[in-house]
């Protein structure tokens, strides 16, 4: 994923595939669209969302503290995944003239991490017309300036969903591309931008993911698995403030459910007391601990995997989905995923394109 982003939060959780990067929405018409109301001037003005930059590390970062907050968008956002029925074109266009007007397509959620080429909104799992792109005179010319579209975003989003089910994916409502300014190595990162931790977006370094598309590939499916694994609700408690009120593990945002893809994880391959020598506000341990730790096992693919369950399983599922070739220790690891018919559904999918047996610059550990 990405080496290393510009801006850092104090807590929260990156995302990282390999440190040798240095650059690093349906057929019913009586379905009504699920946008905001307007506000009522009797009313308070609604909390704002929150849009967090991405953590040092190569990386995905989900919002847990020290946020920036856009002074235009309202939190009222719709279900833009592929829980409803099919929306027509007509409500569609609604939908996305409404987060459009509320800002949900600022680039400025994206520039410190380089200059954004588009943003497009994805409605239940599909990719619509650009809200944004760069255009000469904006002061964020690109070379070449993009006029309709950016081809490498496009061909980024379609990489990954043409092996992934609807269902993992349809949880991302605004992917963007950017070209990385000179101190950033962030290759890829998600980030959510409303309160209740819903609307996903996803951003992509599209000129090192054209210069290294396998890179791409695992980074994008790195990023993936932080978006699915903190879904609110069905993986995620994000009513539950700290790891004090939590059964299971807290992670900075919320606490994991029983039923979650991470709980089982963790219980599986993060034992009490590995677990107990995170930090208790769910931020990633050390890079020493996690080097020591990769030292004694092979079970992981490398030293950043060792830093927290969550990129232990991000950085083992991309190797899983694309066949890396992986220490035998990872055996189990691979197996668990073996358990889930959507995870063995991407893999079979991704060989069926050609893609089994990805090159990656897994380090390894033991």
């Amino acid at each position: 994923m990405a080496v290393a982003a510009c801006t850092s939060t104090d807590v929260g959780v990156t995302a990282s595939r390999s440190e040798a990067i240095t650059t690093t929405t349906t057929t019913t018409t009586s379905v009504p669209v699920a946008v905001p109301d307007p506000p009522d001037p009797a009313e308070p003005a609604p909390t704002e969302p929150v849009a967090s930059e991405p953590d040092v590390g190569r990386q995905s970062t989900i919002p847990k503290d020290d946020s920036r907050v856009p002074d235009d968008v309202a939190t009222d956002v719709p279900d833009m995944g592929g829980e409803q029925p099919p929306l027509t074109q007509a409500e569609i266009d609604v939908l996305l003239a409404d987060l459009a007007a509320q800002g949900f397509c600022d680039p400025d959620d994206v520039r410190d991490d380089g200059i954004v080429t588009a943003m497009h909104f994805v409605v239940q799992g599909q990719l619509q017309s650009p809200c944004y792109v760069d255009q000469l005179g904006e002061g964020d010319d690109v070379d070449p300036v993009v006029i309709d579209d950016d081809p490498r975003l496009v061909a980024a989003w379609e990489s990954l969903v043409a092996i992934t089910p609807i269902e993992l994916v349809s949880d991302i409502s605004l992917v963007a591309g950017y070209e990385p300014c000179s101190t950033c190595d962030t290759l890829a990162f998600v980030t959510t931008l409303d309160d209740e931790s819903t609307f996903f977006l996803l951003a992509v370094d599209v000129v090192s993911g054209t210069d290294d598309p396998e890179e791409l590939r695992l980074t994008m499916m790195h990023e993936l698995s932080h978006v699915f694994n903190q879904k609110p609700g069905e993986q995620l408690d994000i009513g539950v403030s700290s790891a004090a009120g939590c059964d299971t593990f807290f992670n900075g945002a919320g606490c994991f459910t029983r039923g979650s893809y991470m709980w089982a994880w963790i219980q599986e391959f993060w034992p009490p007391e590995i677990r107990d020598t995170l930090p208790s506000d769910g931020s990633v341990g050390t890079p020493e601990e996690a080097s020591e730790r990769c030292d004694l096992d092979a079970g992981y693919v490398g030293s950043y995997a060792a830093v927290h369950p969550e990129e232990d399983f991000a950085e083992t599922f991309s190797a899983y989905v694309y066949d890396v070739v992986v220490d035998p220790a990872l055996a189990d690891k691979y197996a668990f995923f073996d358990r889930y018919p959507e995870f063995v559904s991407i893999r079979e999918s991704a060989r069926e394109l050609g893609l089994a047996g990805t090159e990656a610059n897994f380090e390894g550990c033991g």
